[in-house]
């Protein structure tokens, strides 16, 4: 919408999505990757989509702070309260003067509690945002059918303050908003209970996919599945070969869903495990150099099992000789796989 203003932070594989919707729609989008940590060639995956997507960035976070009108905050889970305090911070010396109340959007996988956390990030009357909404995005997807028509995405928000004005309608349509609660946190329990039946199924199936491959059977589990249960295969063949440029996030999602479950009453340990399941596919030396766009290896349910398989098998021999006075060389490797996540997790 000409001279409505939405701030992307970050502009990484969902953000970059979001922003090509809304620039459809003819909203301005802007972002300042002046918060992220290290310098810009290590940020430059997340500096190319802005660039592809025609994202115009400005100086600063303060700048990017006095001319938006919504800001969405669209990062890894770890990074959510982060940068929901970077904004905060920014906030104290920017220079408004008479816009309409900012709205800030943390549209991140996060626990109901961590939400909380953000909110009162904003809380102070110096501290931020006019109004803090609380959402997850769901379905965003790139133009389809004829004519490149968009396909409207889903958004569950949560939050006392709703979107007003023509541009805050034109926002609530475009992205597909869809209230479920006035309570801060709420459309947070929804993603956490959501993702736990898909994601964490996900997580799931690439351990049978990979033991049923382990043991020659990969073949015969998906006949079995296609008899018995044949969307359940369709979901799954889908959704596993997805995995790799996203595991090093699903990992903290897990242990969000985990926190969620904690506060209901119910043990960590299952998605605890999950997380750990993703966390291999981030370390693997081949899966977990995969990027969105840049695929290669994993991209077939067989692929994938075969692939991750012969992944854990090297590490084990790895962790043997390491047992047997090659020590050194196990833990360089285990430093080399930690590494490599961390770094995905700083710059997407």
């Amino acid at each position: 919408m000409a001279g409505t203003t939405v701030a992307i932070l970050s502009p990484g594989e969902m953000g970059s999505g979001i922003a090509c919707l809304l620039k459809a729609h003819q909203f301005r989008v802007i972002t300042s990757i002046s918060g992220r940590r290290g310098s810009l060639p290590s940020s430059s995956y997340t500096y190319n989509r802005a660039i592809a997507s025609k994202i115009e960035f400005v100086s600063s976070d303060i700048d990017l702070i006095n001319q938006a009108d919504f800001i969405l905050s669209i990062v890894p889970p770890s990074e959510a309260l982060p940068t929901a305090r970077r904004v905060g911070y920014a906030y104290t010396y920017a220079a408004r003067g008479n816009k309409s109340p900012l709205y800030y959007f943390d549209l991140n996988a996060v626990s109901p509690n961590l939400a909380e956390k953000v909110q009162d990030v904003f809380s102070k009357p110096t501290a931020g945002a006019n109004n803090v909404v609380r959402g997850v995005p769901e379905f965003v997807q790139g133009p389809g059918g004829v004519g490149g028509v968009w396909r409207k995405p889903r958004v569950v928000v949560s939050g006392k303050e709703k979107l007003v004005g023509d541009s805050g309608r034109l926002l609530e349509e475009v992205l597909g908003l869809r209230w479920v609660g006035d309570r801060v946190g709420q459309a947070s329990g929804l993603k956490m209970c959501f993702a736990s039946l898909t994601k964490g199924l996900t997580g799931l199936a690439v351990q049978s996919f990979t033991t049923a491959s382990n043991l020659s059977l990969l073949p015969a589990l998906k006949e079995e599945l296609s008899i018995f249960y044949p969307p359940l295969l369709t979901f799954l063949e889908s959704a596993v070969p997805n995995v790799p440029p996203r595991a090093y996030r699903f990992v903290r999602e897990m242990e969000e869903i985990a926190d969620t479950h904690a506060e209901a009453g119910f043990s960590r340990a299952v998605f605890s495990g999950i997380a750990d399941i993703y966390r291999g596919v981030a370390q693997d030396e081949v899966l977990g150099k995969e990027r969105s766009g840049e695929r290669n290896r994993g991209q077939t349910v067989d692929d994938f099992a075969d692939t991750y398989g012969e992944g854990m098998r090297r590490r084990e021999e790895v962790n043997r000789n390491g047992n047997n006075g090659g020590v050194q060389d196990g833990m360089e490797l285990e430093k080399k796989w930690m590494g490599r996540a961390v770094e995905r997790m700083a710059v997407d």
